[in-house]
């Protein structure tokens, strides 16, 4: 038996939830009390990027599971030590030689119409997902045959073979919604759940004005809440068309806490401002260049380790991040000692031997115009990451010395996830937030037969598929480590991504008016997950 109080390891992604109002944003006014002029305390939070998808069950947004997660509770959260932990889950064990994985549910969760969380709901949660393959979670939900729900406090997931991560995979990601509202609705994937929102989190949205902000209230129900419930009784987060905008509300006390992390570039403004405090998290993601290799070109191994050598890391992390991140070579981030590949060597910055390669795999440029024909691509990029936009245009003028036409497209961030996930792209500049292990990041990245996942290069490689099944069922540690090292390596030598580096990650908030948070790795989770906001309590 496993005491998810002990559990340990880095972790995934999750995040938060809100409510919007529909007035204006009362620019100037003290930022912790609410337009209405009551007493209750509002702690306003700036982003970017507003709500795509209220449905949790089938969004991948940042902003979405900001608030999301924050209203509709998993089995397990990740706290500021990058461990697993209990949320609705109390314990987890595993029978039938790993084939049975068992959860046990507090008994204290109760939905906020007042109708109690019960495994009824883990159950319904789960089974939508894996018959509609919705999200991410599909993808960790693919070897259970069966989930049996034989009391309101015990959820028995049933495997096909052992899965190592399956527990705390599962655990992390899965959002759990209310079964007697969502069956309600018929078909789930057209379902917006977009008012009269019914949770269980620390917060539960209100309303929602797309384009200004969205509103989240207290529940007095969640009990992980300090005693006597949360302080903060609203949380609203306000939308700012850029970081820019956005760091200069923070310093004018128009908001409180910036939702994303601070651009390097700006972490020195801040730190002459004595009320604004900066606070830096661990990472469990990286940021990476990936390839389509549904185009012709990009499909070629050797045009996709060209590539990679007109990516200058050393000095990207040097100029772009002010020294703050860490360089990494495959897939695996270094944050996983133990599977990280310490052998592998990345490829060299040097594009007059990329140009050479290119030529080797019989590209030329035939009418003299320094270019290589045929090697003209569009590199696509969420225009909400400052870092990432300037990496784009580095590698462009990078890329041209080796023949390579590089056109930077960074486009509004739900444009980039939706363009993104469809394959409509060549190059993907980006940044994954969090992985909470290898083996489910490998699935989820790289096999041709994942159901929801994010095989946003569209491989489909037998060999690669074969390699990953191969470590999913291998039980041993030892042995299992050994296999993801292997993966680590072909990925690397395939090139189907250029690793960037590894972020250091700060967030800023105004240390005058709130203390108290509680913040988890990563720039997805940061200081906004639910159970953080429910921590947070006024000055004074």
């Amino acid at each position: 038996m496993r005491t998810l109080g002990r559990w340990s390891g880095a972790v995934t992604a999750v995040v938060t939830a809100l409510t919007l109002t529909s007035c204006g944003l009362n620019e100037g006014q003290d930022a912790s009390k609410p337009a209405g002029g009551d007493s209750s305390t509002t702690l306003r939070i700036g982003t970017t990027t507003d709500v795509a998808n209220f449905n949790p069950l089938q969004s991948l947004s940042k902003t979405d599971n900001w608030i999301l997660n924050a209203m509709y509770p998993h089995l397990l959260r990740i706290d500021g030590d990058a461990k697993k932990v209990p949320e609705l889950a109390s314990k987890y064990t595993h029978e039938d030689g790993g084939k049975s994985v068992v959860f046990t549910l507090r008994d204290d969760f109760v939905w906020s119409d007042g109708t109690p969380v019960t495994s009824a709901d883990v159950k319904y949660s789960a089974e939508t997902i894996m018959k509609n393959k919705l999200g991410n979670v599909a993808a960790k939900l693919t070897w259970v045959e069966g989930i049996e729900a034989p009391d309101a406090t015990t959820v028995v997931f049933k495997l096909s073979r052992p899965y190592a991560p399956f527990a705390e995979g599962v655990g992390f990601w899965m959002s759990i919604v209310p079964k007697h509202i969502f069956e309600k609705a018929g078909d789930i994937t057209k379902f917006a759940n977009n008012s009269d929102w019914v949770g269980a989190g620390a917060y539960i949205l209100k309303s929602a004005t797309p384009g200004q902000r969205y509103v989240m209230t207290r529940n007095d129900k969640y009990p992980y809440a300090p005693a006597g419930g949360a302080a903060v009784d609203t949380v609203e987060y306000r939308l700012y068309p850029d970081v820019n905008t956005m760091q200069l509300a923070l310093r004018n006390g128009d908001i409180d806490l910036m939702g994303t992390p601070v651009p390097a570039s700006a972490i020195a403004s801040f730190s002459g401002d004595e009320k604004i405090k900066l606070q830096e998290v661990g990472s469990l993601g990286f940021a990476h260049i990936t390839y389509n290799v549904t185009n012709e070109h990009l499909a070629r191994p050797k045009v996709r380790q060209a590539l990679s050598m007109v990516v200058d890391t050393k000095s990207i992390i040097s100029t772009v991040l002010q020294g703050e991140g860490s360089p990494m070579t495959g897939p695996i981030s270094p944050i996983f000692a133990e599977y990280d590949n310490a052998e592998l060597q990345p490829y060299p910055f040097d594009p007059a031997a990329a140009r050479k390669l290119l030529e080797e795999d019989g590209y030329a440029d035939k009418n003299g115009d320094g270019k290589l024909d045929g090697l003209s691509f569009e590199m696509v990029c969420d225009q909400s990451n400052p870092n990432l936009t300037r990496v784009a245009q580095v590698v462009r003028e990078d890329a041209a010395k080796a023949g390579v036409e590089l056109v930077a497209s960074c486009v509004e961030r739900n444009t980039f996830l939706s363009r993104t996930k469809s394959g409509d792209y060549d190059l993907d500049v980006s940044q994954w937030a969090v992985f909470d292990n290898p083996m489910d990041q490998l699935r989820s990245t790289y096999l041709s037969s994942n159901p929801g996942g994010i095989n946003y290069n569209l491989v489909k490689d037998p060999k690669l598929d074969k390699l990953i099944d191969e470590a999913a069922v291998t039980t041993d540690h030892d042995k299992f480590a050994g296999k993801i090292k292997d993966l680590d390596a072909y990925v690397h030598e395939q090139a189907l991504l250029t690793p960037l580096y590894v972020e250091k990650i700060q967030f800023a908030y105004n240390a005058g008016k709130f203390t108290g948070f509680q913040p988890s790795p990563s720039d997805l989770l940061g200081m906004v997950t639910g159970y953080s906001l429910s921590q947070v309590r006024p000055v004074g």
